[in-house]
């Protein structure tokens, strides 16, 4: 598996089939039997309610234990395998108790080993039902020695103090099995953070060898055409009376068009992401001079506040003021291409609770009339569904207000926490 598909895999909570929780519980389980059988043979009166069964039962869950630790850990990464196996274990562990000493039998621990099982594989989830079944097995068990047996040796002070054992012993470890899914959550979102960071590293790195390097070259290939032509129009550039010919405007908007490229290709590196740019002032004026090139949409640009260095509120960061312009950009296109708009207005104004952006134009407008905010407009499939995305996403608020006259759009968004 290589570095991104392991990144990815963690990234989804992949555990592989021999998982590491599977093992240890299946060397325990092994340590487990092999010591009980040692602390029989060091005291064989131990096992004093029906010893022959005992042992028995005790030699065969050593064997069961052996098996699968030796060749059942192939199929031990089932959900349904560790399921059965540990809904065993709690019924061979309770049968067990019975036949030793009952409530008093030493192998009570085997409880506790059901509960750190419990919490390795489910977490606390899992320690919070195997303590219910525990202390439920644990309690038919005492009431039948004292109630049915009427066993002389039944202690109700000691019974209910390692019931209490118990109870403390689970709460601990369904603390510890919170605390690791917690953990487990957090390593999850750094992993999905890191596959995130390297994808844009990689996005970046094509962009930049991609397209701006094709840019580039078109733009170079211009020059040389523009340079080839220019010994035509010599004389009327002498008396500074030629206007820009088609070759010149392709070039200016392809370097304009590389410019917000490196701006892009800077906000997906980690180590330049924040950056200041060029301003939102400048790129607006570049971008109307864009419009009007590429659309023949004459746009007016209007700031206030903050964004054109007035009043005391804070200048637009870097990522917000990449938002509004990609905002703005594309009401823009959609009123000169789907509108058939002449003429625009964009007003943007920063103040305490964001930013304000409001795009006006003369064209034809949307197919519906009237004033909606975003969500009506959702339900009725209509309005520019990229915008009212990128708005939404960003936490702000659409209005859009449409007339045979025209479009107006209002959006609002909130400093960036």
């Amino acid at each position: 598996m290589d570095g991104n598909a392991l990144t990815a895999s963690i990234a989804n909570g992949y555990q592989p089939p021999l998982s590491r929780p599977e093992r240890l519980i299946a060397s325990g389980r092994v340590v487990l039997a092999a010591s009980s059988l040692v602390a029989v043979w060091l005291d064989p009166s131990e096992p004093v309610n029906q010893a022959p069964i005992a042992y028995a039962l005790l030699a065969a869950y050593l064997g069961y234990s052996v098996a699968v630790a030796v060749a059942g850990l192939r199929w031990a990464g089932g959900a349904t395998w560790r399921l059965l196996s540990h809904g065993f274990d709690l019924v061979f562990f309770s049968a067990f108790i019975y036949f030793t000493a009952g409530p008093a039998s030493p192998f009570f621990a085997y409880f506790v080993f059901s509960l750190v099982c419990a919490t390795l594989r489910w977490r606390w989830r899992g320690t919070l039902w195997t303590a219910l079944a525990a202390l439920v097995a644990y309690g038919v068990a005492g009431a039948y020695f004292w109630g049915v047996l009427d066993d002389p040796h039944f202690e109700l002070g000691k019974f209910i103090i390692r019931g209490g054992y118990l109870a403390v012993v689970a709460v601990l470890l369904g603390y510890l099995g919170l605390h690791e899914e917690r953990t487990r959550r957090e390593i999850s979102l750094l992993a999905r953070q890191a596959a995130a960071a390297e994808e844009r590293v990689r996005l970046a790195r094509d962009l930049h060898d991609g397209v701006l390097q094709a840019l580039t070259g078109i733009a170079l290939r211009l020059e040389a055409v523009r340079r080839a032509e220019g010994s035509d129009a010599g004389g009327a550039e002498a008396a500074g009376e030629r206007r820009p010919t088609a070759i010149e405007e392709v070039q200016r908007l392809i370097v304009q068009e590389q410019r917000d490229l490196r701006f892009y290709i800077r906000e997906l590196r980690p180590d330049d992401a924040g950056r200041g740019g060029p301003g939102l002032e400048p790129r607006l004026g570049d971008l109307a001079e864009r419009v009007r090139l590429e659309w023949g949409l004459e746009v007016e640009v209007e700031l206030r506040g903050a964004a054109a260095g007035e009043g005391d509120v804070a200048p637009v960061p870097e990522p917000l003021a990449r938002e509004v312009y990609l905002l703005v950009r594309e009401a823009l296109v959609n009123a000169a291409r789907h509108g058939g708009a002449r003429s625009a207005r964009v007003r943007v104004h920063p103040h305490a609770a964001g930013v304000a952006v409001e795009v006006a134009d003369d064209g034809r407008g949307f197919p519906f009339a009237g004033r909606y905010e975003a969500p009506a407009l959702a339900a009725m499939e209509a309005g520019p569904r990229s915008l009212r995305e990128r708005v939404e996403a960003a936490g702000g608020r659409l209005v859009v207000e449409s007339s045979p006259r025209g479009a107006h759009l209002a959006m609002e968004l909130p400093w960036p926490a």
